[in-house]
């Protein structure tokens, strides 16, 4: 079986309920040799969850999943090209691997529900970034967060220069100075436009930027639907922001050649970018969680709010990253909270929100002390 290499955050397979469903966890490196560490560190935790599926849910399923685990850690290609970090969701038929860019805690579990709060807190939207580094003759794309950042790769048949996209002629003006071509008095012949190098030069650039924006925007922005920084020189900034239709563009970019910048200078310039905004909305969420709660649609209790999530009334959920509550909760059964046992209440809650649309951050104590592990704000009263 081949496993499938997630983008976005949730994916359908979320939405399983027959278990055994598989969630694992661990940090990798990118450095080529220690490619080797990744695939033992992934083999020990494995052996947590075969154990766990024999033990615990012996059959046809645990049968499938073990196989297609065991493949994925004889794939050494796989192994050979990670980021920070690695989460891996499995069911029965299906295997989805999520690439980080931030260290996470090994980790794994076998239940009835996948455990999702690491992916939520790295796929939330309010500090995930592009950088698009613009040059004068081409470009890079980045993707990131406050903790990592790396360049995405953009497939050779799609990627344009500025010589691919004005045409030779842009090269031929550069070489020859002002004239392309003489003509029978010796005057300059140059292809029916009149003007300076520099006009033409200017024209060029515009018909590259143009060329660059739509590209980004079609192909990645639309997707990704992330906030957009642009890294160019100052006086590119207000000519690229002239010529975009691209909804995800910031209108602050990083005034600098982004080709002096190493990847952690770019990460760190954008993250001054992006954290009043992440902090803005985070403060919003808080506010509004305070409102609610005087009028009676906001909580800090396990019990009401999972209430309010079997009956999709979570309009917000806050969830601590780091506190856990033992146990699940089952929307089918009338008592809801099961205190015994593994599991994360936490977690469970999380899950049904996102299920509901919710908006759901998942937050450290630095950011956000929540002294139950988790607030919410509910769309409605209950009836």
């Amino acid at each position: 079986m081949t496993y499938i290499i997630a983008e976005k955050f949730p994916h359908p397979i979320i939405e399983k309920s027959e278990p055994p469903l598989v969630s694992i966890y661990m940090p990798t490196s990118r450095i080529a040799t220690e490619t080797k560490n990744n695939s033992i560190r992934f083999k020990n935790l494995l052996r947590q969850v075969e154990h766990t599926l024999i033990s615990d849910y012996a059959g046809k399923a645990t049968e499938k999943i073990l196989e297609n685990l065991r493949e994925m850690l004889d794939d050494k290609t796989f192994w050979s090209y990670q980021l920070d970090g690695l989460g891996i969701l499995a069911s029965e038929d299906e295997v989805v691997v999520y690439k980080l860019q931030r260290e996470v805690m090994e980790y794994c579990e076998v239940s009835s529900t996948f455990y999702i709060k690491p992916l939520l807190n790295a796929y939330q939207t309010d500090d995930s970034f592009q950088i698009l580094a613009l040059f004068k003759d081409g470009f890079k794309l980045y993707e990131g967060n406050r903790y990592a950042l790396r360049e995405v790769t953009i497939p050779e048949d799609e990627y344009k220069s500025l010589k691919d996209v004005v045409g030779y002629f842009y090269e031929e003006n550069h070489m020859q100075g002002s004239s392309v071509g003489m003509g029978s008095q010796g005057g300059a012949t140059r292809f029916g436009v009149a003007g300076s190098t520099r006009d033409e030069e200017a024209v060029d650039m515009e018909k590259y930027f143009r060329w660059v924006d739509r590209y980004i925007t079609d192909n990645h922005s639309k997707r990704t639907e992330v906030p957009l920084i642009l890294a160019t020189l100052p006086e590119k900034q207000s000519e690229f922001a002239q010529i975009s239709h691209n909804d995800y563009l910031m209108k602050e970019g990083i005034s600098k050649d982004p080709q002096s910048l190493d990847e952690k200078e770019l990460r760190d310039l954008a993250w001054k970018i992006m954290e009043p905004r992440f902090n803005e909305n985070l403060e919003k969420a808080v506010d509004r969680y305070e409102l609610s709660q005087s009028r009676e649609l906001a909580s800090e209790d396990i019990s009401e709010i999972a209430r309010a999530a079997r009956d999709m009334r979570i309009d917000t959920l806050l969830v601590n990253l780091n506190k856990t509550v033992p146990g699940h909760i089952d929307p089918d059964n009338e008592k809801l909270l099961d205190e015994n046992g593994s599991g994360d209440m936490l977690n469970d809650l999380a899950l049904m929100a996102i299920k509901q649309k919710a908006k759901v951050y998942v937050v450290s104590d630095e950011k956000l002390s929540l002294d139950s592990g988790v607030k919410a704000i509910f769309r409605f009263p209950m009836s």
